[in-house]
């Protein structure tokens, strides 16, 4: 027996996709006619509408076999070795499978290189990472629907972020709250993968950090370190703060695995983590609540953006015509390395 598909509901009752979409999952929210209500109900009998449990999710029906394509903005290597990025990727596959989505073709940007993107065949394209609109193909394939990940993109696509400037601000205003106000930073360089190469750019949590030192009268420039990002760069970071003398009493770490590799820094030139230096950190990764001690961070919800992001597609591919961003939240997880606890 072969199932009818919202596109043929929507066809026989005259109206979207995404109204049949929503009329059929029962969406409150949802105002509508009721005789337009009734009418996709009794298409929707007429045609033995049925969801497939292998294709099922929150009601929705695609009625055929979607692929898609992957542009990420590193290479294999470094995408298996941040924890942030390999999480992003375990969302989009765990949703794909609940759609029966297939992963068709993945671009890699190796160093400076740009990968040739070719987007024929393919239902839409996640892009992970940020990477200018520009670098895409415009042309024959401009219909194939885009989200970006970690990145705004163009106006016309749809985007999946996290409040990185919140997070950044949740991490500060806590060291705040304790009492600090020697308060030092380590981060990494970010940027955008442009047209003519790579173009530097200030990280966001670096931004807000300067923000709100220099509005206290606090900032100073000895006590941010900045290079690249990585547990190896944040350990060598942290190292040159101890080198430099006069360490702040707290350090606010971009991300996990910078702040654990300054962990060990510390550690290993017998400095009390949070006795005599406070870390508050930002992504919350697996191995954060395992280290000694505990780490202090704000929780990003990453594998949610990737799941999120096919979501995206999947509303794209049922009708919906505009595009939506979606900023996730993040929440502050309190730990033993800022003494608080």
């Amino acid at each position: 027996m072969v199932l009818a598909t919202i596109k043929e509901i929507a066809r026989i009752a005259e109206v979207s996709s995404s109204t049949v979409s929503r009329v059929l999952r029962k969406d409150v929210t949802f105002n509508i006619q009721e005789e337009t209500r009734r009418k996709i109900i009794e298409v929707a009998k007429s045609l033995n509408y049925r969801t497939k449990g292998s294709r099922r999710s929150a009601g929705i029906e695609l009625g055929e076999d979607r692929r898609i394509g992957l542009v990420i903005w590193c290479s294999e290597q470094s995408e298996f070795s941040d924890p942030f990025y390999m999480s992003i990727r375990q969302g989009i596959e765990k949703e794909c499978m609940k759609y029966r989505i297939s992963i068709h073709r993945v671009f890699r940007w190796m160093e400076d290189a740009c990968p040739a993107l070719d987007f024929t065949g393919l239902d839409g394209v996640i892009v992970v990472g940020k990477v200018e609109t520009e670098l895409l193909p415009q042309s024959p394939h401009s219909e194939v629907p885009v989200v970006y990940i970690d990145h705004h993109g163009s106006g016309s696509s749809d985007s999946v972020q996290f409040d990185i400037t919140g997070a950044a601000r949740h991490a500060m205003a806590h060291l705040l709250m304790l009492g600090h106000r020697r308060i030092g930073y380590i981060g990494g360089a970010s940027y955008i993968r442009q047209q003519d190469g790579i173009q530097y750019i200030e990280d966001e949590r670096q931004s807000l950090y300067t923000s709100m030192m220099r509005e206290r009268d606090w900032f100073r420039e000895d006590c941010m370190f900045v290079g690249r990002w990585g547990a190896d760069e944040g350990y060598r970071l942290m190292k040159q703060a101890i080198r430099q003398g006069e360490l702040p009493d707290a350090f606010f770490v971009a991300s996990d695995p910078m702040a654990i590799g300054a962990l060990r820094a510390l550690d290993e030139s017998g400095i009390k983590v949070p006795d005599q230096v406070a870390i508050v950190s930002i992504d919350d990764i697996d191995l954060s609540q395992y280290v000694t001690p505990t780490l202090t961070t704000v929780k990003v919800y990453t594998e949610e953006m990737g799941v999120t992001a096919v979501k995206l597609l999947v509303d794209r591919f049922l009708g919906r015509n505009f595009p939506l961003q979606v900023m996730v939240p993040t929440s502050l997880i309190v730990r033993h390395s800022c003494g608080s606890v």
